[in-house]
């Protein structure tokens, strides 16, 4: 459906070369829900407009739908990009037209006649949620209501792709998650291949199947929703999950409050990851009747992931050392990952980080 090879992007300054995108590879199915998440300045949004080559790139080529945009004369790439649309973060609505308006305007250059035309805009409103706000303003609507058009507006013209660039970021969590909601739909009714550009990966947890992160022009890791959350080998991913899993705040909230780490020589605090079929298992129950080793659980989270659970659980293991590496090597035969915290000061402040650790910040 899509294909990225060898993408590199850089733009020209006074001083230097800025290089936005460096030899960058990505491939997207159809029907895929493709996230692609970094901080600002990742490159992530040029990325995705050289998908329809509102940034063309240096090198590298752009196949969508088995061509090769790049290829293409001016005429045969304004056909292309009607198969290829796009909702941004502040909706880029006109005021002076109506919802309807702003959604027949996509229709400009359809070969549809004017009640044909009017027929569509009334089914994308109804599609999206907004069959009653034909006649309403863009400033009458909330943030919401106006990606909704944003949407209809994109779907205007019967796309194969959606490329969504930061849509969600000018919303609250819950109209997000509508949102959210609505694009998924889409997806599984139209058969729409979604892009989404974030800088959050709680989005990406919501919708996506696959994700690839970026990191100062380049693609530092990619592959599906699961396997990534489950087992992330780039310290930038590893970061962007435990902010989504909340396992970030949770270690933060244990480091301001110590006296729930008041440990003894027979205590450790370790982090358990576990995935399908051994979010099932009464593991911690397991734990006291084969090891005598009682947990003390601080923090506990599940996340359904694709239909897969994905859990994870701050705990104090108690017991002596014999009985807890024993407890550990059951764990870890289960297919729980095992982390061993520790509690450390930094000047003025205290963090709770892993105990093999290659650098602490």
């Amino acid at each position: 459906m899509i294909d990225l090879k060898n993408i590199d992007v850089h733009f020209n300054t006074k001083e230097q070369v800025l290089h936005a995108v460096r030899d960058v590879s990505i491939h997207i199915n159809q029907g895929d829900i493709f996230g692609i998440v970094g901080y600002s300045g990742a490159g992530k949004s040029t990325l995705v407009r050289t998908i329809n080559l509102l940034q063309r790139p240096a090198n590298g080529s752009v196949q969508v739908n088995g061509q090769n945009l790049l290829d293409l004369t001016a005429k045969e790439l304004r056909q292309a990009r009607k198969k290829i649309g796009m909702i941004f973060q502040h909706f880029n609505l006109m005021n002076s037209r109506t919802v309807a308006g702003n959604v027949h305007y996509a229709l400009r250059s359809s070969n549809l006649s004017d009640e044909e035309k009017k027929i569509k805009v009334a089914d994308l409103l109804k599609v999206v949620g907004l069959a009653d706000k034909q006649d309403v303003y863009p400033s009458q609507l909330s943030g919401g209501q106006k990606q909704r058009v944003g949407i209809a507006r994109a779907l205007a013209n019967d796309p194969d792709v959606l490329l969504c660039d930061e849509a969600t970021s000018a919303l609250d969590p819950k109209t997000t998650l509508s949102i959210l909601e609505l694009l998924k739909k889409l997806n599984e009714e139209l058969g729409l291949t979604i892009v989404v550009i974030t800088h959050e990966m709680e989005v990406i947890k919501e919708i996506c199947n696959k994700v690839a992160v970026m990191e100062d022009g380049s693609v530092v890791e990619q592959g599906n929703i699961v396997s990534i959350f489950t087992d992330p080998k780039n310290p930038l991913t590893q970061e962007f999950i435990n902010t989504a899993t909340h396992i970030d705040q949770a270690l933060e909230k244990l480091a301001r409050h110590p006296s729930l780490l008041n440990l003894n020589r027979e205590d450790v605090v370790v982090r358990l990851s576990f995935v399908g079929e051994s979010t099932n298992e009464p593991l911690i129950a397991r734990l006291y009747s084969k090891f005598a080793v009682t947990t003390n659980i601080l923090y506990g989270d599940i996340e359904i992931l694709h239909d897969t659970p994905i859990g994870n659980l701050i705990v104090i293991l108690s017991g002596s050392a014999a009985q807890r590496s024993q407890a550990v090597h059951f764990l870890e035969s289960q297919n729980v990952t095992v982390q061993q915290l520790e509690h450390i000061q930094l000047a003025k402040k205290s963090k709770v980080v892993p105990l093999i650790r290659e650098k602490v910040i």
